[in-house]
């Protein structure tokens, strides 16, 4: 098939998603030709029952051959086939413009138009991110929602707060991070194909877009204007409502800004949202106090330590997680090792998360300390050592709602054990070692089917979160838990 066919094809797929109109069509083809190196041609649609994927590799296979990117490795690979989508999609201009207009018709639908386009020039790599393993983990604090993510790599939370430390140095066209700004239509970090739109929060300018690896429904990133790093203030809680009223039918949450409790990216300051129901909104209700305003407070039965408010009226709610943020920062209980600072450096954080359903917000905060211990040396309300098998990571704010991201590795280790179930074997090989106190326990259960694995797995990853509660949940943890709530809605 000649190469021209195949980008007949492609250019019929932007037409069919609508990534251009047919008056475009020769502007479309001609900026092909130039990325390709092909002489221009005479376009004839053609629909053969396209895939994506089967229409860019030819195309992609041309371009190396033709020196026209120099190693063939998936990045360089999916940098070059975010310049051929680019050559299809409108500007960037153009689509904030667009976005705009959307908005003001329909705050509700406007999403739809950026992620459709985002889905449809494989930004969102829908293919691969099929390829996740998903389930559901009934559990003592609702139903938890699994995966084993297959499309992003696994970092240790050491190299996550050295990034945090270490100052960005510009150089010519490259972002100082994977968030800036500047990577939108930049070919470095393989986002010619990305396009954001500005927001306005707390009178400051933000910027939307979506996030490629999608971990839920229209995963959406929030950026600020400034590559600067995380931090919770009292601002925060603007930022987060004024959010919802532009997007009412999305939730929004923060990362905690330390590293251990934080998010893999603390260098800049950023929101993630989406359309998405996480297990922590339905989770049940521990204990409801009494406040004599018109505002709830209640502990969540969770095992991260969670106070939800509510109310109509968003001032009342911001200034009281205000409050309750304020007294977190210099709140210390020694035999439970909640210590706030050491030697000046502060430990105690919090992850907001924010709704707002039939007129009512919602904001979630999860409390966080990120002291670690010569016994926990990744952290003391961080996943133990006898779980970092199954998630070593920093438990940022998409787990603390319940939605694990278990490491791409997972996917055959847990083949591999499985098959050692079955035909008991005594031990595990030298490669799954880490694994091997876990494997004797499943040994003692008799699981031998992958069920019983997987839901093994999903109890694991309830001690995770528990691990990271920072008041446990027995009579000692809850007890100090509703004090300090206590003491910050009736103070002495």
């Amino acid at each position: 098939m000649k190469l021209e066919h195949y980008v007949n094809i492609l250019v019929t797929y932007g037409l069919d998603h609508h990534l251009f109109s047919m008056s475009e069509t020769d502007k479309v083809v001609k900026k092909l030709a130039k990325v390709l190196g092909l002489k221009p041609w005479t376009f004839q649609p053609d629909r053969p029952g396209y895939n994506l994927e089967t229409i860019v590799n030819p195309l992609l296979d041309h371009a190396f051959k033709r020196g026209l990117f120099s190693v063939d490795t998936i990045h360089e690979r999916d940098a070059f086939e975010a310049l051929i989508m680019d050559a299809m999609m409108p500007s960037p201009k153009v689509v904030k413009d667009r976005f705009k207009v959307l908005h003001d018709r329909d705050p509700e639908k406007v999403t739809r138009y950026l992620y459709d386009m985002s889905v449809a020039v494989n930004y969102i790599k829908a293919d691969r991110l099929r390829q996740n393993i998903k389930w559901i983990h009934p559990s003592p604090y609702g139903d938890l929602q699994m995966t084993i993510n297959l499309a992003k790599p696994e970092k240790d939370p050491r190299d996550i707060a050295a990034a945090k430390q270490t100052e960005a140095v510009k150089q010519d066209d490259i972002p100082l991070c994977v968030l800036c700004k500047e990577n939108e239509q930049n070919y470095h970090n393989a986002r010619m194909n990305l396009r954001i739109v500005p927001v306005t929060l707390g009178e400051e300018r933000w910027h939307f877009q979506f996030s490629p690896y999608l971990y839920y429904n229209e995963h959406a990133i929030i950026l600020h204007d400034v590559h600067k790093p995380m931090q919770i203030k009292p601002k925060t809680f603007t930022y987060l409502l004024d959010f919802l009223d532009l997007f009412p039918g999305y939730f929004i949450g923060s990362n905690a800004d330390l590293p251990i409790v934080g998010g893999s990216i603390l260098n800049h300051d950023h929101f993630q949202a989406g359309r998405h129901v996480f297990p922590i909104e339905e989770a049940t209700i521990d204990k409801a106090f009494d406040t004599n305003l018109d505002i709830n407070i209640e502990a969540v039965n969770w095992p991260m330590s969670t106070v939800r408010l509510q109310s109509q009226d968003r001032g009342l709610l911001a200034r009281t997680a205000t409050r309750f943020w304020e007294a977190w920062q210099t709140y210390e209980h020694q035999a439970l090792d909640i210590i706030a600072k050491t030697h000046g450096e502060p430990h105690n954080t919090v992850t907001p998360i924010a709704r707002l359903k039939d007129g009512v917000y919602t904001l979630d905060l999860i409390l966080r300390n990120n002291r670690t211990s010569e016994a926990h040396p990744l952290g003391i309300f961080h996943p133990h050592a006898d779980v970092q098998h199954i998630k070593k990571e920093n438990i940022g704010l998409i787990e603390a709602m319940g939605l694990a991201i278990l490491p791409g590795r997972l996917k055959e280790e847990l083949g591999l054990i499985l098959e050692a179930l079955k035909q008991r074997a005594p031990t595990l090989p030298e490669t799954l070692k880490h694994h091997q106190d876990w494997y004797e326990t499943l040994e003692r259960q008799d699981i031998r089917e992958e069920d019983g694995l997987f839901n093994a797995v999903g109890t694991r990853f309830e001690r995770v979160l528990e691990d990271a509660g920072v008041f446990k949940r027995d009579q000692a943890g809850q007890e100090a838990f509703h004090h300090f709530i206590e003491t910050v809605i009736h103070p002495e």
